[in-house]
């Protein structure tokens, strides 16, 4: 699970309109909300087309080019294939700000289905692993195993908190795809042996993390 940074946001008539909220936001209503599909592609654009915690696929990146937006809002006009083609829910890191802060940018990712929906669901949470939180570094807190294809918490860290990453771990669902994941980066690594050129476009850190283990070998 990479560093995001969420600086950005293209779409300027949802944040303008995040602005105007004030403290109490209106219910969160899903895809009913004008705003969501901006919300969507905004964070998706933040993400590079991944999921936040599992860094799955989760649409092509044509669709996330800044020149599909113009200065207010998203632009570009996709058929329902394309529109069925993105993934991902909207997810909201910390449950207890949904009721009143539905539409808060800084607590909002875009994280595939089974992981939201299954997984984390309305779990408490540490900021600990918060990917876009200014503490956050996937190299301090995280260390991935290519044999086992899973992420653990770093062996540097101490023991609270390697419990603390431990349980993040486990309520984000940051493992929930491991043998798809492990899959991919063996086609990878054997492409790497043989001497053919490797440009992942999903599963990053998994792939840095494992390139670091083979350089060290």
């Amino acid at each position: 699970m990479r560093k995001l940074d969420k600086s950005t946001i293209l779409s300027k008539e949802y944040q303008k309109w995040l602005e105007e909220l004030g403290d109490i936001h209106p219910p969160y209503n899903s895809s009913s909300n004008l705003h969501y599909f901006d919300i969507k592609m905004s964070l998706l654009y933040c993400q590079d087309g991944l999921c936040a915690y599992t860094e799955q696929m989760l649409c092509d990146t044509k669709f996330i080019a800044p020149t599909n937006w113009d200065e207010n809002k998203y632009t570009k006009v996709l058929q329902q294939n394309e529109i069925n083609s993105i993934q991902g829910d909207l997810e909201h890191f910390d449950e207890s700000l949904k009721p009143e802060k539905a539409w808060f940018w800084d607590n909002l990712f875009i994280v595939q289905t089974h992981a939201n929906c299954r997984i984390k669901g309305t779990k408490s949470i540490n900021v600990i692993l918060k990917p876009d939180s200014p503490s956050y570094d996937e190299n301090k807190y995280l260390q991935f195993d290519f044999t086992s294809g899973v992420f653990t918490p770093h062996n540097d860290l101490s023991t609270e908190e390697k419990q603390d990453v431990k349980k993040m771990i486990e309520t984000l669902g940051i493992n929930c795809i491991y043998a798809q994941r492990k899959k991919r980066l063996e086609e990878w690594k054997d492409r790497r042996d043989v001497g053919l050129p490797v440009e992942p476009n999903e599963y990053v850190t998994a792939w840095n993390m494992t390139l670091q283990q083979l350089s060290e070998h």
